[in-house]
């Protein structure tokens, strides 16, 4: 395959996600505007939506203070919640590592399609991300992409799994340990993912 070929079926790939992404938002906006809903929530949600996936998606230019993470928290699908309430108010990410945990909200949303919360807990350089839900469950593959590159290169073929692959790509180019940890009682809930430590 040409690195041309490859550089569009990226494109298409992520092209697909995006809309995957904000095409229920804008979904919501063409509703309102229609007189079914209220314009205002509709459009506050589509530009919060795509000020998240603008801060996960770029190179990040600076560190990310914890008060700007949660704001851009609300850029998360309504079925998402974040905690964030077990970190210091102080804490500041790495710009690579902020990038990250950005990454790692969209793929905690993709991971609770019944609903749920996303809880982050330890600090800026030791984070344990944990979500909970009726039908919360991490992608199948995610601890393969996370230790292995290739897996992860590979998995960037299947916009259903894309974001479980970028992150992981991220994680391996910023040289950011990021992994998941083993559950004390196999099945009961899905492991935790630790990133630095």
């Amino acid at each position: 395959m040409s690195a041309t070929h490859n550089a569009l079926s990226l494109i298409e790939l992520a092209s697909a996600r995006l809309w995957h992404d904000v095409g229920p938002l804008a979904d919501s906006l063409d509703r309102a505007v229609a007189g079914q809903g209220d314009v205002h929530h509709a459009a506050h949600g589509l530009l919060a939506g795509l000020r998240l996936r603008q801060a996960a998606w770029t190179p990040p230019h600076a560190p990310l203070p914890l008060g700007q993470l949660t704001a851009l928290a609300r850029g998360l699908p309504d079925r998402a919640g974040l905690d964030a309430a077990p970190l210091d108010l102080g804490t500041v990410f790495s710009p690579e590592a902020g990038r990250i945990v950005l990454n790692l909200l969209l793929l905690g949303a993709d991971s609770l399609p019944g609903g749920g919360v996303i809880l982050l807990a330890g600090s800026a350089d030791d984070l344990f991300i944990r979500i909970t839900g009726p039908a919360a469950a991490w992608p199948v593959g995610l601890a393969l992409c996370l230790a292995d590159e290739a897996a992860a290169r590979s998995a960037l073929t299947d916009p259903a799994v894309m974001q479980m692959a970028l992150t992981a790509l991220l994680a391996h180019a910023s040289g950011c340990r990021l992994s998941v940890l083993m559950s004390p009682r196999p099945g009961a809930e899905p492991p935790m993912l630790r990133l630095g430590g």
